[in-house]
């Protein structure tokens, strides 16, 4: 099916039963979800049981959850709703329904699954790699720039030799002529992914930097090019989604590097600190 997701829910929001609102509403500002949740997921997300989902799709002329995931799959691909304009327009019917404790729990989930992704073994290896390169960079695209740049920041106050890059010399050049035995990239972005994020990645690897990616569960260039990708739930109901699960692990992520190093941080940490009062950073 090649119809526009939203207006196809629009289109039959006076049929709809107290339930199959509330489905409506989740879906509406959150049209990825079908892609990557179950309708066990999605009935859960919204506190309803599995069959009315099941009825809430039949409702709007799908088969299944199946035939809604594919019709939603060709909408993305296509860019139906990629452009900024389009966005708003998608975002302004989605506002019928807000519901404030179903963006809480969105968080909530999202503060979870990087808790549980810091279980993982390769998060193990993720944090390894960061500890144990002579040289650490990292890069944000779009609007995630500034947890790049966060990110260094801190890192740079328990190691050295952690880097930002903004690709404003259009060809990284301070990663790909680091004569460092061993690098680490670390690549942040979400929907709709910036163009240079691949390239980059396959260009680091190729030259034995190892590429660790954080993104969101829509992501689909990452996978095959590195091992290390972190890819966690962004929030619907938003204009710009929030992604806290991002966030969150990135303030663990910082916390493990620390655990790791040992008393290393705090030689560290004295540098800086000699740096900051010898400038004179800081009130107190």
């Amino acid at each position: 099916m090649n119809r526009n997701f939203s207006e196809l829910i629009a289109k039959h929001q006076e049929n709809f039963t107290v339930l199959e609102r509330r489905i409506a509403a989740y879906l509406l500002a959150n049209p990825s979800a079908v892609l990557v949740d179950t309708s066990g997921a999605i009935a859960e997300n919204v506190h309803v049981s599995p069959m009315t989902v099941t009825r809430f799709f039949k409702k709007i002329g799908f088969e299944d959850a199946a035939a809604a995931r594919d019709s939603v799959r060709h909408q993305l691909a296509g860019r139906a709703i990629s452009s900024i304009d389009s966005r708003f327009e998608e975002f302004r019917r989605s506002r019928g329904l807000p519901d404030q404790y179903a963006h809480y729990e969105a968080a909530a989930l999202a503060i979870k699954r990087a808790c549980e992704y810091r279980e993982t073994p390769i998060w193990k290896e993720i944090i390894s790699l960061i500890t144990s390169a002579n040289s650490v960079y990292a890069t944000g695209f779009q609007t995630m720039g500034y947890l790049a740049n966060g990110l260094v920041q801190r890192l740079n106050y328990v190691r050295a030799n952690v880097h930002e890059m903004d690709g404003t010399d259009g060809v990284y050049a301070k990663l790909l002529t680091d004569p460092a035995p061993s690098k680490a990239l670390i690549i942040i972005d979400t929907f709709r992914y910036g163009k240079n994020g691949p390239v980059l990645a396959r260009t680091a690897r190729d030259r034995d930097t190892k590429v660790i990616v954080f993104c969101d569960e829509l992501c689909d260039w990452a996978a095959p090019i590195t091992p290390y990708v972190v890819a966690l739930p962004s929030e619907s109901g938003f204009f710009f989604r929030p992604t806290t699960a991002i966030h969150f692990i990135l303030g663990l992520l910082i916390q493990d590097v620390i655990d790791s190093l040992g008393e290393s941080v705090r030689k560290q940490m004295s540098l800086l600190s000699e740096a900051q009062e010898l400038f004179g950073q800081y009130i107190k």
